[in-house]
């Protein structure tokens, strides 16, 4: 029979309770068989954990509870502070399941926290900031499969016959196809166009889910609405469901939105981070062909309004040699400094613009994000140590300041970025 210890206990019992302690990630101070202060903190807090009375006394359903776990699970339960390759592999499949942006350390900080809090919320689970065993399992659990799409209907390509042109006199066949056909032309063919005065699309930029929601939120354009709505149109039924779910829980919101445009309306600083990460996650679960069917809808300005045909068409300036303001956000202008002296001055006049504690408290966000121990002092320096494929949340700092300014400084801003 297990013996019943308490503070003050020693003896080899209180070594095994030690380790076991241990082995979950309860208790960190040394195996010396001796039930102290120490100790007492790490039951309690097990006790807590796994739904034992918390009286801080080992006793028989504390042992089973504790051999039982053992046995069943070999990853270690992990709070702040934790560190080692269990962490990591935390991390990891946080970042896989699109709730984690920092790196792969090892250390259990607060954004390794702030990403469990979110994944347990999102997946209905207790919201404690740890992970054990019920965690780890929806962790290592599988992602949820896209909904199988129907076939796709046949059609039938019909290419243009190599052998050389008909003569002159022949007379090509009027015959319609019973099938509708598409035309593929071989290299070198030329293509007509149905309208010669339309212009050719511009170039879609790799605009993210976290990007656009930024930008929407502010200006809400209606080719954006359109990008939306035709983006929502691409999406399987069951993801925008568990997307809205997502975004409700990361929101705090009564209700759920019904859609994308909606959704996106209300991105805001008090939510961003876990916005985000429900942003991230849909992005995931969204085909790369339908991805890129967006960023063209957002970049091109004629895209019709919602989902109807009807283009969308800007008004002209009365005067072309005095062009509008094009405003520019700073995740934007961060990705195109090559440090000319205007975008330093835009930058310089803007930190001037801005209230010290507001940008103390960016630079101690972009220096977290950044992994650097030093602080940051000017947005120039920002501007210059910007990496996104090593240091991803860099811009989501970003985006915290973004929404620190008011249009004046936005407008001035764009006005000083842009002036040659």
């Amino acid at each position: 029979m297990d013996s019943i210890l308490r503070q003050g206990s020693k003896g080899s019992d209180v070594v095994e309770l030690q380790q076991l302690l241990q082995g979950k990630g309860f208790y960190s101070g040394s195996i010396d068989g001796d039930f102290g202060a120490g100790t007492t903190n790490a039951v309690l807090k097990f006790q807590q954990a796994n739904g034992l009375v918390a009286d801080g006394i080992v006793g028989s359903s504390s042992w089973a509870k504790l051999r039982a776990v053992s046995t069943a699970q070999t990853l270690p339960t992990l709070l702040p502070g934790s560190k080692g390759s269990a962490v990591a592999q935390a991390q990891q499949l946080l970042k896989d399941k699109g709730y984690y942006q920092g790196r792969i350390d090892g250390d259990f900080g607060v954004g390794t926290r702030d990403a469990i809090v979110a994944f347990q919320r999102a997946n209905g689970l207790t919201v404690d900031g740890k992970v054990g065993e019920q965690t780890w399992k929806k962790l290592q659990a599988p992602a949820i499969a896209v909904a199988t799409p129907t076939p796709p209907t046949t059609i039938e390509i019909v290419r243009p016959s190599p052998s050389p042109a008909p003569a002159p006199s022949a007379t090509p066949s009027a015959t319609p196809s019973a099938t509708p056909s598409i035309f593929v032309p071989t290299e070198g063919t030329p293509i007509a166009t149905s309208d010669p005065t339309s212009s050719s699309t511009p170039p879609a930029s790799a605009i993210s889910l976290t990007d656009a929601a930024n930008s929407y939120s502010r200006g809400r354009l209606p080719n954006q609405t359109a990008a939306l709505n035709n983006l929502q149109a691409n999406i399987t039924p069951e993801i925008l469901q568990q997307f809205f779910q997502r975004w409700q829980t990361a929101s705090g919101l009564a209700t759920t939105a019904t859609s994308l445009p909606d959704a996106l309306s209300g991105y805001n600083l008090a939510q961003m981070l876990n916005q985000n990460l429900a942003l991230q996650w849909l992005q995931g679960q969204i085909s790369s062909q339908a991805l890129a069917k967006f960023r063209q809808d957002w970049s091109n300005l004629n895209a019709g309004v919602g989902t109807t045909t009807t283009p969308f068409t800007p008004s002209q300036p009365s005067d072309t040699s005095n062009p509008p303001l094009q405003l520019i956000n700073l995740s934007d202008a961060v990705k195109v400094f090559k440090r000319s002296a205007n975008q330093i001055t835009a930058l310089e006049n803007l930190q001037n613009a801005l209230p010290a504690l507001t940008m103390q408290q960016f630079f101690q966000r972009w220096s977290v994000a950044s992994g650097q121990n030093a602080i940051a002092i000017s947005l120039v320096d920002v501007f210059q140590d910007y990496d996104s494929q090593q240091f991803p949340s860099q811009i989501t700092a970003l985006q915290w300041l973004e929404k620190e300014l008011t249009s004046a400084n936005l407008e001035q801003f764009s006005r000083d970025w842009q002036t040659i």
